[in-house]
């Protein structure tokens, strides 16, 4: 195991926080640097994981510095400053539970249209990857700000972060703990290919979405014993949004630290993620120093998974990502996304990211008011 290393931490929102305490309590990490805007709350928080991490014996370096990821100058001097063996960043304009407090039909419209919403997701981990690439720091990066499409468009415009963390991953960890309930089986004996894209982990797949699984115990495929649907949408954390933050977001953060840790100590470790390595949707995986690396079942080659993934992205309004990471939605995610937010477009090149998610949440920001909806925006 490798000792000694340094993480930084990039937004310290709530999923963000949830990883700086875990990370506080991994032994082979000696110094997390925390960065978010917000300076006493990030301050607070950071002194918080470092007390917690004492009381259970770590003896770690914890340091939070004022952040705007807006200055890409500042921010990579920040990153030369301290030169981490990776950077893990959790940064959104809009979280996406946001939208589940506004009415409950708009809101599964919206779901519709994940696609053209993507600036808002965009925007923050563009501006700290090319931070990244100036400050000439190699750490690999872990994107949790809805990878399974980030990531490609940002690959695609040489600013590719390695992974991301969460969405795939969560469906596999509720497969597991289903099936081992019913067949009384530990976690660990079981075993779990699945791939698809993240409107998996956002509406049902009874909808006809695309996807590939497979269950193995000791060598046999036991998956002909389940319906696959229950056991990828009925969800064990289904929680309104006002329990997220204990509910939900902990499990994310588990699978983000697993990566992380996975990465850190070449364990070689198979598991499942979003976006690896650019590609679009979700994967499962190996990891080690080397990166991540896609763990194909008999009887699934690379090109279907990919066309999984491609396909599903249809049903969160996303018809194409082009070559230079150009999004072009699909006629339901371009018409849905001009009733509800009066924006009209039909697709994202990358070099608008930025005006187009002020024109989003300046949209929202009137939805929530007609609706006396909390917009927690940062």
């Amino acid at each position: 195991m490798s000792l000694g290393k340094t993480v930084m931490i990039f937004g310290l929102g709530d999923l963000g926080g949830w990883v700086l305490e875990f990370l506080a309590r991994q032994q082979s990490v000696s110094t997390i640097i925390t960065a978010d805007p917000r300076e006493d709350y990030g301050t607070m928080k950071t002194n918080t994981a470092a007390c917690g991490s004492g009381h259970m014996g770590y003896s770690k370096t914890m340091k939070f510095e004022k952040c705007d990821v807006f200055d890409i100058d500042s921010t990579a001097e920040l990153l030369k400053k301290y030169n981490p063996d990776f950077i893990y960043a959790s940064m959104t304009q809009l979280s996406w539970w946001v939208p589940t407090f506004l009415p409950h039909e708009m809101h599964e419209e919206i779901l519709k249209i994940a696609g053209p919403m993507l600036p808002v997701h965009l925007t923050l981990i563009s501006k700290l990857m090319k931070a990244v690439k100036k400050s000439g720091v190699t750490a690999p990066v872990l994107n949790n700000s809805w990878p399974d499409l980030t990531n490609p468009v940002l690959w695609r415009n040489g600013l590719g972060p390695l992974i991301g963390a969460g969405n795939l991953d969560l469906i596999v960890a509720e497969i597991r703990r289903k099936v081992s309930l019913a067949e009384n089986i530990p976690i660990p004996e079981i075993d779990v290919y699945l791939f698809g894209e993240h409107v998996l982990n956002m509406r049902d797949s009874r909808l006809g979405i695309p996807y590939f699984l497979k269950i193995m115990v000791d060598g046999k495929d036991i998956t002909g014993k389940f319906d696959t649907n229950s056991l990828i949408s009925d969800r064990l954390m289904r929680c309104p949004a006002s329990q997220v933050s204990w509910i939900s977001h902990p499990l994310v953060a588990t699978s983000a630290v697993r990566i992380i840790m996975s990465i850190l100590n070449d364990t070689g470790e198979v598991t499942h993620a979003p976006g690896p390595n650019g590609l679009i949707g979700g994967y499962r995986v190996r990891l080690s120093a080397k990166g991540a690396e896609v763990i194909l079942p008999e009887g699934l080659t690379m090109e279907q998974a990919i066309k999984i993934n491609t396909d599903d992205m249809k049903y969160e309004g996303v018809e194409e990502v082009k070559d230079d990471g150009t999004i072009v939605f699909t006629e339901e995610g371009y018409k849905v996304t001009k009733e509800i937010f009066g924006i009209d477009h039909g697709e994202l090149r990358f070099e608008e990211t930025e005006e187009r998610s002020k024109e989003i949440l300046a949209a929202y920001k009137k939805l929530a008011k007609k609706y006396k909806a909390p917009l927690y925006l940062y």
